[in-house]
C-alpha cells in the first residue's frame, strides 16, 4: 500500500470488536475491497431507530463522521434501499450495521 491508511477489512474488524466489547453487536451487510474500500455504518439504537453514518469532508479540510439519514423502525427500509443502491454503484463499498446503546456518543468517538 502506498499510504499509511490501514486496510479496510482491518478497520471494519476493529469496529465490530469495539462494538462487541461495549455490549453491542454488528454484522457486515456488504463487503467491498479488502484493502482500499470505503465503508458506511448503520447504527441501530435500542429503540429501533436507524442512523446512517458516512465519512464526509469537514470544514478543516479533513474528514469527519456525520449522520446523514435517520429513520424510525417504520421507515428503515429506505436506508437499506439507499445502501443497496450505493453498493451497486460502488462495489468497493462496505456496509456495516451495528447495534449500539447510544449512537450519538458512538459517532462522536469514531475516528475519521
Amino acid at each position: 500500500m502506498s499510504d499509511s491508511r490501514l486496510p479496510t477489512h482491518l478497520l471494519v474488524s476493529a469496529l465490530l470488536r469495539q462494538v462487541s466489547a461495549e455490549g453491542g453487536n454488528g454484522v457486515i451487510l456488504a463487503k467491498g475491497d479488502r484493502e482500499s474500500g470505503t465503508y458506511i455504518v448503520l447504527l441501530r439504537e435500542r429503540d429501533g431507530s436507524v442512523k446512517l453514518v458516512e465519512r464526509r469532508p469537514s470544514a478543516g479540510f479533513g474528514f469527519e463522521w456525520q449522520v446523514t439519514q435517520e429513520k424510525t423502525p417504520e421507515n428503515e427500509g429506505e436506508i437499506y434501499e439507499y445502501c443497496d443502491r450505493r453498493h451497486a454503484q460502488d462495489e468497493d463499498l462496505w456496509v456495516v450495521e451495528l447495534q449500539v446503546e447510544n449512537a450519538q456518543r458512538f459517532v462522536a468517538q469514531m475516528r475519521p
